[in-house]
């Protein structure tokens, strides 16, 4: 009977000196793998916005030409990387105003819907081309169309942007008349457009 108490108790001092060497192992900490704690720039939908400065120039051949000067924040949602929509809102200042636009004011508000995507992959590349169409209307003026194109350098969800484009804005202008009276119209005119901005 005592060889059985002994042989027993020897039994529970090994297996409990085996498993405090057990607990006394380090080990690395596992990686939270749970969807709500995963890093934003991972994901490939979801909320995306972006800030933009641009200036931009008219091209009419026998007129006067003038220049515009805009800040522009757009937000909207990422549905991949290769299409994301949004909603802009920007303030835009009219230089050398009074030649063209018939308001006394230098300052316009653009509103519109935003379009842009990749045209390849940002794995592996740290810049990578991208299109971008403004649809929308100016306070104080009018209808609004602005493609462009241009480069992206960062990360997919972090980079910075520079594009090209055309701006084709629906003006009120005005004409001198015969007797030399200020009569307004509504005009058309084209910009060529240059345009920094980031986006995440």
């Amino acid at each position: 009977m005592m060889k059985i108490v002994v042989s027993a108790v020897v039994a529970m001092v090994c297996a409990a000196s085996a498993f405090a060497q057990e607990n006394q192992v380090k080990r690395m900490p596992e990686v939270n793998t749970r969807y709500e704690q995963k890093e934003y720039t991972e994901n490939s939908t979801g909320f995306w916005a972006a800030v933009e400065a641009s200036g931009a120039y008219s091209c009419r051949l026998f007129n006067s030409n003038f220049s515009l000067a805009e800040v522009d924040a757009v937000f909207g949602y990422r549905f991949n990387e290769f299409f994301r929509a949004g909603i802009g809102v920007g303030g835009r200042y009219y230089i050398d105003n009074k030649k063209v636009r018939y308001s006394a004011s230098e300052w316009a508000f653009p509103l519109y819907a935003n379009f842009r995507g990749n045209f390849i992959p940002t794995q592996y590349r740290d810049v990578v081309p991208f299109y971008s169409v403004d649809l929308g209307g100016t306070i104080r003026d009018g209808f609004m169309v602005r493609p462009s194109l241009g480069l992206r350098f960062g990360r997919e969800r972090s980079a910075f942007t520079l594009g090209v484009g055309y701006l084709g804005q629906d003006l009120r202008s005005f004409s001198v008349n015969d007797i030399g009276t200020k009569v307004a119209k509504r005009k058309f005119v084209s910009f060529v457009t240059l345009k920094v901005g980031y986006e995440f």
